[in-house]
């Protein structure tokens, strides 16, 4: 990974653990999304991802839908989780359980997750 790429990463790690409340024990999951929306960017503004071992990187495998079947061009029922937990402060997996049940709306997903999220704490 280029210096530019990780000090890019580390820097979105860091507004990731400010804007959830500067939690502590989660430095692992504020990486692993960091580098999730960054690579996202790169591909979006057309930046291919290294290779691995000289071999190409293979895109996302084929997911099942929810209910309503609709996503983003492109975009898998993993990275529709993933942003979903981002944008509101819930797990992954948490993410993927109202996506499976609400569909796609993401109006109703933002409110779903503000929900639960406000019924943990």
């Amino acid at each position: 990974m280029s210096d530019d790429k990780h000090e890019r990463i580390r820097r979105r790690a860091y507004e990731i653990w400010e804007r959830e409340g500067q939690t502590h024990g989660l430095h692992e999951r504020h990486w692993n999304q960091a580098t999730f929306e960054i690579e996202n960017e790169d591909r979006s503004l057309g930046a291919r991802p290294p290779a691995i071992s000289g071999a190409e990187v293979p895109g996302p495998a084929p997911q099942s839908r929810g209910k309503k079947g609709k996503r983003a061009a492109g975009q898998s029922d993993v990275e529709a989780a993933e942003a979903l937990a981002m944008r509101t402060g819930i797990t992954g997996d948490q993410a993927q359980d109202l996506i499976d049940r609400l569909g796609d709306d993401p109006l109703a997903l933002d409110e779903a997750a503000r929900s639960l999220r406000a019924s943990e704490t």
